[in-house]
């Protein structure tokens, strides 16, 4: 054997010991990118290895308000933002989730939040107000959807939005538990939803405690769900809305039986939304009404944007209860100066008027109240939206069953808060 075929050799021997050992080693994985999910709509990115469409969401919102409430007198303590100092923070973030599937689009979706220990001015229900200061976080709205099929925590079906301003007007505007089933073609949307009537105060059975009058008497209170059905239709300039609710919030006292008795009620109410953009490009035009029987909260008498509320989360809970009829009418048109900037003008009225209260007697409590606003937003650079909120609210309280004199109450509000959304 010469030299050049030992060299040979070797090589050849070399290179085979060589693949042998390429063939153990573990070949990488290629690196599964992110991929943008278009299916959905904007911001929606596929979440590695599965079929299902990711949105996160958020906002960062730094606030505060200021005004003079002293005209409501007894109320005022209740009333939170008669100062310049009540600054606040809360933060929102928001998930979605969403896939195709063969009976339709199947979405999670959730919103939590949190609020520091400060008050977040005005309206503030009696769940903000726990919030704020426990500093918990709390689920602002979730639920899950498969096509038509809506169930969770979200707006209730019957409400109609309260303006283009940040307060509202007074009418309904509750978050409540409840499963929805929609339809919709050619333009127009058929709804039914069935909604705990809790969220909107309705109470359980039980024996009342109020250190007073009534302590021992019994509530029979059936906490029947509220049923709501509501009727859509959008074309060209126009978008409107009518809903109807059954429900069984309120309460009466009958006296012989020693007893707090659940009364079923009813609402209807409608909107209707105007697209002005061949006489100024973005401006908008909202109206709305509603008319309630022992239904307060569907008229804005109490619940999340109220008359009640207003005064303070302790009342708004008892106003809820009484029986009576109600109704509620707002207007709101929004001007959009540049696309950076927009003002809104907002008014609306509602009224309560008591009922005869079970076999207690008479029961005669009336409830005034009017609200004019005005809202400027500002937006500097997308994300970014600088808004002040001014607003000027009257209300009037007129209870003879408990010998309450009338009680005008004035006040004026200003809310200013920076708001960082993504």
């Amino acid at each position: 054997m010469n030299f050049k075929t030992l060299l040979l050799g070797s090589a050849a021997a070399m290179l085979m010991a060589g693949g042998a050992q390429a063939a153990d080693l573990t070949v990488a994985e290629p690196v599964d990118y992110v991929k943008v999910c278009d299916a959905f709509g904007a911001g929606f990115f596929y979440s590695p290895g599965t079929d299902t469409c990711i949105k996160i969401g958020g906002y960062v919102k730094f606030g505060t308000s200021f005004g003079n409430n002293s005209d409501l007198g007894t109320f005022n303590p209740a009333y939170p933002d008669s100062n310049w100092g009540n600054f606040y923070t809360e933060v929102s973030i928001q998930a979605t989730a969403s896939s195709v599937t063969e009976y339709g689009n199947l979405t999670g979706f959730i919103d939590m939040r949190a609020k520091t220990g400060n008050s977040s001015g005005s309206d503030e229900t009696l769940s903000d107000y726990i919030n704020a200061s426990t500093n918990s976080a709390y689920v602002d709205s979730a639920y899950l959807e498969l096509g038509p099929l809506k169930a969770g925590y979200f707006t209730s079906l019957f409400d109609f939005g309260r303006g283009y301003n940040d307060t509202g007007m007074f009418g309904s505007d509750s978050t409540v538990d409840h499963i929805q089933l929609t339809y919709a073609v050619n333009g127009f949307g058929l709804a039914i939803s069935v909604e705990d009537s809790r969220d909107r105060g309705a109470i359980a059975d039980g024996v009342v405690d109020d250190g007073g009058f009534y302590d021992g008497a019994l509530i029979n209170q059936d906490n029947v769900p509220d049923v709501v059905g509501a009727v859509t239709y959008a074309s060209g300039i126009f978008s409107a809305k009518v809903a109807a609710a059954y429900t069984n919030q309120s309460v009466s006292y009958n006296f012989n039986e020693d007893a707090f008795n659940g009364d079923s009620g009813w609402a209807i109410g409608g909107g209707l939304e105007i697209a002005l953009d061949n006489f100024s490009a973005g401006d908008r035009f909202f109206i709305s009404a509603a008319y309630g029987d022992n239904a307060n909260s569907y008229t804005g008498i109490s619940g999340g944007t109220s008359v009640a509320g207003f005064v303070g989360p302790y009342l708004n809970n008892a106003v809820s209860l009484l029986p009576g009829t109600s109704w509620s009418a707002l207007a709101s048109y929004k001007h959009v100066w540049s696309p950076q900037l927009w003002s809104s003008l907002s008014g609306g009225y509602a009224n309560f008027d008591g009922t005869d209260y079970g076999d207690f007697g008479a029961y005669d409590a009336n409830l005034d109240a009017w609200r004019v606003g005005f809202t400027t937003a500002y937006t500097p650079v997308k994300g970014l939206d600088l808004v002040g909120d001014v607003f000027y609210t009257n209300v009037k309280v007129d209870d003879e069953t408990a010998n309450v004199n009338v009680v005008d109450g004035d006040a004026w509000t200003f809310n200013l808060f920076l708001k960082r959304s993504w």
